[in-house]
């Protein structure tokens, strides 16, 4: 039996998951595990990664460590996407993790994220030969992914987060309504260019904080289930409709929302918006929510990766 610790270093939020296998098509999970740590706080200023937020990152991933360990993991394989990828001091962070944590981190570039990313998807969300359009609203950045089946046919990276519109935006609180008329005015003018997306219709899944956490404050949700995600239909009403309820609130009444991590509420107006605009955009009437996405993406690459290794081993043992 094969046990793998993978961590999804985001921008916004870290991601553990340890598994065991005897395959490469499937795993038991034994342990999962997130916490939103920010790394990415304040990098859109700097260009870099500040000195608090890799401390609070390097604190995590060193609990992570650990928890693997007793976890008696095999292998702990961590990657890290955009805010580590685009940071001038990226490089610096890894090394300091490797001395500290003893974890040695992959930064992977944004096609194979996205690769990794519909891996994952597609391992809780059956699509045969199906069109899908996955739209990823991360902390650095936001992944438009459109596959067929699975062959990804086109990757859009956009710069356009909901963090950074928070920081640029909504400053009142509640939410000032000319403020997030300037903001949604601000995304129909940068996105407007955006090619048609959904010409062959396909399913539209939304993975990443955003889209899971709205799937579950829509069924008020707690504790957080991925179960209870995976597969669940958010209709364009709906999200319209939790919208206007957080547009009215305060950030410490969203904060006692069910379902919406306290850590989130400050930025889950704008990561909303910007969810409503490629809906309303592309004319889509609901979203299909996964928990599932880079992390699971990972885990089944290196069991396929592990298992591949063990049969050549194998065979190379009987010849």
């Amino acid at each position: 039996m094969f046990t793998l610790s993978a961590i999804d270093i985001g921008t916004n939020t870290v991601r553990l998951l340890v598994v065991e296998s005897d395959n490469p098509n499937s795993y038991r999970p034994i342990y999962q595990e997130q916490e939103i740590a920010r790394l990415g706080e304040g990098f859109n200023e700097h260009g870099q990664l500040q000195p608090q937020a890799m401390e609070r990152t390097l604190k995590l991933l060193a609990r992570f460590a650990r928890k693997s360990d007793r976890l008696k993991a095999n292998e702990v394989y961590a990657v890290a996407t955009s805010a580590v990828r685009e940071a001038e001091n990226g490089a610096h962070f890894i090394k300091r993790a490797k001395q500290q944590t003893g974890i040695e981190i992959d930064i992977i570039p944004a096609q194979q994220e996205a690769r990794l990313a519909l891996l994952g998807v597609q391992s809780v969300i059956h699509l045969q030969d199906k069109p899908i359009l996955v739209i990823d609203i991360g902390g650095g950045s936001t992944e438009i992914i459109q596959a067929h089946g699975n062959e990804i046919t086109d990757v859009h990276c956009l710069r356009m987060v909901a963090v950074k519109l928070t920081e640029a935006f909504l400053k009142s609180d509640p939410v000032d309504p000319a403020e997030y008329q300037q903001m949604r005015a601000y995304i129909d003018q940068t996105l407007g260019s955006l090619p048609q997306l959904a010409a062959n219709n396909p399913l539209l899944v939304g993975i990443a904080g955003t889209s899971t956490t709205l799937a579950a404050v829509d069924q008020c949700l707690f504790p957080y289930d991925p179960q209870k995600i995976n597969n669940y239909v958010l209709t364009r009403k709906r999200m319209q409709a939790i919208q206007d309820r957080f547009l009215q609130q305060t950030l410490n009444e969203r904060r006692l929302t069910p379902g919406l991590e306290p850590e989130r509420a400050d930025v889950i107006v704008a990561g909303t918006a910007l969810l409503l605009y490629f809906i309303e955009k592309f004319g889509f009437n609901e979203l299909t929510a996964c928990d599932s996405g880079l992390r699971e993406g990972v885990v089944f690459d290196r069991l396929k990766h592990h298992f591949a290794g063990y049969a050549e081993i194998a065979e190379g043992g009987r010849s």
